[in-house]
């Protein structure tokens, strides 16, 4: 997951374009503001896993251009991030168990439920 060039974006965009559902999300942060150099109305996120610092992701968060972020299932706990007036999504819940634990006011990513 390497960070792009502009030419690659430029081209990532062009063959998602028909896609009108579409968020960009990256742990590489530099290619999501590039992105929003080269299109400034595309959804974007930002993702996390630790040991970022929560302070980290609040700062990052504030970010009128940023649409939601991509959070390790471990930031669950965490209440100020709970309480960031941005769209959450946590990952990876692979048992059963912890979607019934988090389901509830969590947007979750889950794989082999």
């Amino acid at each position: 997951k390497p960070i792009f060039s502009k030419f690659l974006l430029k081209k990532l965009l062009k063959e998602t374009s028909k896609f009108t559902k579409s968020v960009f999300i990256s742990f590489k942060h530099k290619n999501i503001y590039n992105l929003l150099k080269i299109k400034k109305n595309i959804k974007v996120g930002l993702s996390f896993s630790p040991p970022v610092s929560i302070k980290y992701i609040i700062k990052k968060s504030d970010n009128e251009n940023i649409n939601c972020l991509i959070l390790d299932k471990t930031y669950l706990k965490n209440k100020d991030i709970q309480n960031l007036k941005i769209e959450k999504f946590y990952f990876t819940i692979k048992k059963k168990s912890e979607f019934k634990k988090y389901s509830k006011n969590n947007n979750l990513i889950f794989e082999n439920l």
